[in-house]
């Protein structure tokens, strides 16, 4: 167990399940000193914790996860320090919301065809006000409907069999078969994410890099090259060894440390708040943060 945990997803996140202030709770009952909410490209969550966190004991640092598009791969950057009144999130808010409703059509044919569906782009309109028709939504979505809970083809995937943790084998194994139907080509590349981050007074780290970046060396060069001011090394995705490269990369380049569980809520039963396998201590990880010039 960790005291710092930089990456918490409230229910403005899709598969997030606590409210803000149910979250303040659970992660001073789990003993965190140092937290941090990131939610999916909404800003949401980081303003009612400037709110709350006056009455809160723990260290809360206003944050927020992007996406982002590099080499035709999707790249999650967590913002820190953050102005959470910044105009660009609500742009890029936006902009990540148009970018997923142009691509439901083609993702819907290829689900069709490859499970035998008859989805239609109608079905999703009553959800577009409120909602980022994302994979993650259409996961969440197409495998809570009771009408496929025995089929075939699905039902592997269903909550209760052994392939379901929160239904990331789902949006894996989709966006495997089919790279075209679940690549956001309208996401905003790296390079802007990283600017505009910075121009609303954050920091800029890459989460959970051995997801997508698998140790491959030349591409965290490049990404780093662009800005990057520190690395996610510490996550409950890494192996031990994966946490030692991706500390060892940080260190050599001067970049800062970071660690967080992306926990969503009990239905990622396998993540906990403050699971991040991270031995720094709070101390350790503000003095990083200080000395990068984000005032806490």
């Amino acid at each position: 167990m960790s005291v710092v945990d930089l990456h918490i997803h409230s229910n403005y996140s899709l598969d997030g399940e606590y409210s803000v202030l149910d979250l303040f709770k659970e992660v001073e009952a789990r003993g965190v000193k140092v937290a941090a909410i990131a939610d999916h490209d909404r800003i949401d969550a980081a303003r009612e914790v400037e709110a709350y966190r006056p009455y809160s004991n723990i260290m809360w640092i206003p944050a927020i996860e992007c996406s982002a598009i590099y080499q035709n791969k999707e790249i999650h950057l967590l913002g820190y320090g953050i102005d959470p009144n910044h105009s660009w999130f609500y742009e890029h808010y936006q902009s990540i919301k148009k970018a997923y409703e142009a691509s439901l059509p083609l993702r819907l044919q290829f689900l069709n065809e490859q499970f035998k569906l008859d989805l239609k782009v109608e079905e999703f309109e009553p959800f577009l006000e409120e909602n980022i028709i994302s994979p993650r939504f259409l996961t969440r979505y197409l495998l809570s409907q009771t009408i496929y809970a025995e089929h075939p083809l699905l039902k592997p995937y269903i909550k209760g069999s052994r392939r379901h943790p929160n239904h990331a084998f789902f949006i894996q194994d989709m966006r495997a078969k089919a790279k075209e139907n679940f690549l956001e080509k309208a996401l905003p590349s790296v390079h802007e994410v990283i600017k505009m981050l910075h121009e609303a007074g954050g920091l800029v780290v890459l989460a959970h890099p051995g997801n997508v970046i698998q140790e491959n060396m030349q591409l965290l060069n490049e990404l780093t090259h662009l800005g990057l001011d520190g690395i996610e090394a510490y996550c409950p995705y890494h192996s031990e060894i994966q946490n030692y490269f991706y500390v060892d990369y940080a260190l050599k380049r001067k970049l800062i440390i970071t660690c967080g569980s992306d926990y969503y809520g009990p239905s990622k039963h396998f993540v906990k708040i403050g699971q991040t396998h991270c031995p720094m201590q709070a101390d350790e990880m503000l003095a990083q943060f200080r000395n990068k010039g984000i005032q806490l």
